[in-house]
């Protein structure tokens, strides 16, 4: 999920304002579940359309209602509205529709984001739907969770109403951004997928919620599973707009507060790949897809696995699927960052949504192949995503993998790596410690322009690791895949993770690259995860780690390297001890020889074609968001982090702090200058001796005020997330979470308004 306090949260308006309410579930059968024959052909002749004439055909969105209702739950609204083109709509016209649902508010939260996108939408001849998920925004309810069976239902609920609105010809297309790439995706499998979906489009989404999401990766836990819940916690407690909702505002934002839960209770409660991520993610239920999938990310991004392994799996099955994998961190092609960016929007429309919803070919000599692929080339690593990256597009499609030639590199115990297996057995380990990686802080860039968070020089933490390097290469080696990891070890620990870090080293400068790395809890030595099992203690232990997925090219003279560790901080949330980890090299029976298999690539001639059918990279279409949302500026946002060395009671460690400022704006006309204010802090703190003292705590503070209405909100939250050892030895993880909220009383005083506080601890044996 896109993390709100990362500059997700940019407030919009607009003017008219339609509520209907009472709409029921009309839906019009079109036959099967998108995956339809009976459309007319036509040819699209891949027009654009003036980004500067369409404030003129596009009106601000309409709000409006749906009642929805889960089985054994109260009917609840949710908000939504919609662009549309008023001539046609005037004329009588019933046009297609798209749809989005998530809960980050979409009038204060997503809206100068979604008025770049969904006019143009509109001038295309669509209704562009946006709708706010219970107990977010302006809609009714309380969100217990992520991607719940009630959630699914909702969006279900929501697309046949859409279907059945008179101006809708009832064909309806999903698709989002993080949250909403991942429940279109959910809604697409799902065994009531409404007949009227007939697309979805999946950007940076995931089908693998425990693997290639914000909480574990390799069975190992990452920072996000604390900090994404306390994200989760402070953008939930923001109240409704009595713009929209009117005098039921207070009563709904106390719901929220009152009934608020702080999610990692559940995902620290399910650390392993038990039914609990099953049953979400579809991964488990690819064969349930019902309609056609346009799946796509960015190497930079969290969610850059599914998209290969998606396109394989449908295509085998025969389905529609089209796949698109970029340079950019958590982004779409024409915002995201680093570049090159793709003219994105009129290929979307014309290529994708005029297709499945419109029955109109696109132009088959400016068709994408089944799978585009970017492959990057060596770089000086930098952790400013604010360039274009070296690199080409290639063609692939869902045989991919079929084409890739294993190429193995064997690990020495002198620190080499080389297609030759060492001719004896050989071992080599490092003292356990504290490995604080300052160059990796994120998981993957969030891909805006000033946030400084690509992966920068690995050198610091190669100099902790064991390392292992090929000579410079002769020739260039392009890679497209998922290299893969074969380790022979020994812990001197019943539980520990490693991270493995794939890099390239300047022949320049010696500065390090990153180019895909990944954790693993050596406990969940079985493909499923599901059954952990303590490591014996200097028994030799072999394990396989595919790490995240690549599309690269190793350039002559560069040198590849190999790095292991068991500490990453703060990336990686350690284990609970530092475990010593012993590289055992060669190939001692039965286990297999350690070796890193990189997946390279066969240049195609299907490559030489692609050139012309790419978008274009330098006129990028976009549509002006002051056209519908004037706006002043208070104050900037930005993000900062800094990294600190520490010493509590003379025990020495590190302290990574994070502001996530999303700066101080007030937003006219149909807002009515609402003015929003909002900024966070996260911090993470390790003690170098003890990977139980790890803490993550945050701060979240949020004003949301309209001085003309005398209207003025503030919350406040904090979170605390810490280890602590049982009486047994078991690992604890002890939790609060608190809230406060404040609201202007009539004299113009602010007064407490609701308050909520929750705490828990968690026992975990597998961590």
């Amino acid at each position: 999920m896109t993390n709100p306090a990362s500059g997700f949260t940019s407030p919009f308006s607009r003017r008219a304002f339609l509520k209907l309410g009472g709409l029921t579930s009309l839906s019009v059968a079109l036959g099967g579940c998108g995956m339809h024959s009976g459309d007319p052909p036509g040819w699209n002749a891949d027009e654009e359309i003036d980004p500067d004439k369409i404030r003129s055909q596009v009106p601000d969105p309409r709000d409006i209602g749906f009642m929805v209702q889960a089985p054994g739950k109260g009917p609840l609204r949710l908000m939504g509205h919609y662009w549309y083109p008023a001539a046609r709509l005037a004329a009588g016209e019933r046009l297609p529709a798209v749809v989005e649902l998530n809960p980050y508010r979409r009038r204060d939260g997503t809206l100068s984001g979604d008025s770049t996108w969904y006019p143009y939408f509109a001038a295309s001849g669509y209704l562009a739907f946006r709708v706010d998920l219970q107990g977010s925004g302006d809609s009714e309810g309380v969100m217990t969770d992520e991607y719940t069976e009630d959630e699914i239902t909702y969006c279900i609920q929501v697309i046949e109403q859409i279907a059945g609105l008179p101006f809708c010809n009832g064909r309806v297309g999903m698709l989002g951004t993080s949250w909403s790439a991942i429940n279109s995706l959910m809604v697409a499998a799902h065994e009531r997928c409404p007949a009227a979906l007939r697309a979805v489009l999946v950007m940076c989404g995931s089908d693998d919620r425990y693997n290639d999401d914000v909480h574990y990766k390799g069975g190992a836990m990452m920072q996000d599973n604390a900090g994404w819940a306390a994200s989760m916690w402070g953008w939930l407690t923001l109240p409704p707009d009595p713009l929209v909702v009117g005098k039921d505002w207070e009563a709904m934002w106390r719901e929220r507060i009152r009934n608020a839960t702080f999610w990692f209770e559940h995902w620290i409660s399910h650390p392993t790949r038990d039914e609990y991520w099953t049953k979400r993610s579809v991964r488990d239920h690819l064969d349930q897809i019902k309609v056609p999938v346009f799946i796509l990310s960015g190497y930079q991004d969290g969610y850059k696995n599914p998209v290969p392994r998606l396109v394989s799996a449908l295509a085998a099955q025969g389905k529609p699927v089209s796949g698109l994998l970029g340079p950019w961190g958590h982004s779409s092609p024409d915002f995201g960052y680093p570049g090159p960016r793709l003219n994105w929007l009129p290929y979307m429309m014309r290529h994708w949504w005029d297709r499945w919803l419109k029955g109109i070919t696109p132009l088959p000599a400016k068709e994408l192949p089944p799978l585009t692929v970017w492959l990057g080339e060596s770089r000086e690593p930098t952790n400013s995503p604010n360039f274009d990256e070296p690199g080409r597009w290639v063609a692939e499609d869902g045989d991919w993998a079929a084409r890739v030639v294993e190429q193995p590199l064997f690990l020495w115990s002198d620190g080499s790596l080389d297609a030759t297996a060492p001719p004896a057995q050989g071992a080599v380990s490092k003292a356990p410690g504290v490995i604080a990686n300052f160059a990796h802080l994120e998981n993957g860039s969030w891909g805006k322009r000033d946030d400084a968070d690509l992966p920068g020089d690995q050198q610091a933490a190669d100099a902790q690791s064991l390392v292992f390097d090929t000579l410079p290469l002769t020739a260039d080696l392009d890679c497209f895949g998922y290299p893969r990891v074969l380790l022979t070890l020994t812990c001197d620990q019943p539980q520990a993770a490693i991270v493995i870090r794939l890099s390239e080293v300047s022949p320049t400068s010696g500065a390090v690259n990153l180019v895909s790395y990944r954790f693993r809890n050596l406990s969940q030595l079985d493909d499923d995860q599901i059954n952990p099992e303590p490591i014996e203690p200097g028994i030799p232990f072999s394990v396989t780690v595919p790490l995240d997925v690549v599309g690269h090219t190793f350039k002559q003279g560069w040198r590849i390297r190999l790095a292991i560790a068991p500490s990453n901080f703060p990336t990686l949330w350690e284990s609970g001890a530092f475990p010593k980890i012993t590289v055992h090299t060669g190939a001692p029976s039965p286990a297999v020889a350690s070796q890193l298999v990189l997946p390279s690539r066969p240049r195609r001639a299907a490559d030489l074609e692609l050139p012309a059918r790419l978008p274009s990279m330098t006129h990028i279409v976009q549509v002006d968001a002051e056209e519908y949302l004037p706006t002043t500026e208070v104050r900037a946002s930005g993000n900062t982090r800094t990294t600190t060395p520490i010493n509590l009671d003379g025990r020495p460690g590190f302290l990574v702090h994070k502001v996530f400022d999303s700066g101080h704006y007030i937003y006219g006309g149909p807002l009515a200058d609402l003015a929003v204010d909002q900024i966070g802090e996260e911090n993470h703190r390790i003690l170098a001796d003890d990977p139980d003292s790890r803490v993550t705590f945050t701060q979240y503070h949020a004003t949301l005020a309209r001085p003309s209405t005398d209207w003025r909100v503030r919350t406040e939250t904090a979170t605390r997330i810490r280890n602590e050892r049982s009486p047994t030895g078991r690992r604890i993880f002890k939790y609060t979470a608190d809230i406060q909220t404040f609201i202007l009383d009539k004299d113009g005083s602010e007064q407490p308004f609701e308050q909520r506080a929750v705490e828990g601890a968690i026992e975990v044996d597998c961590l």
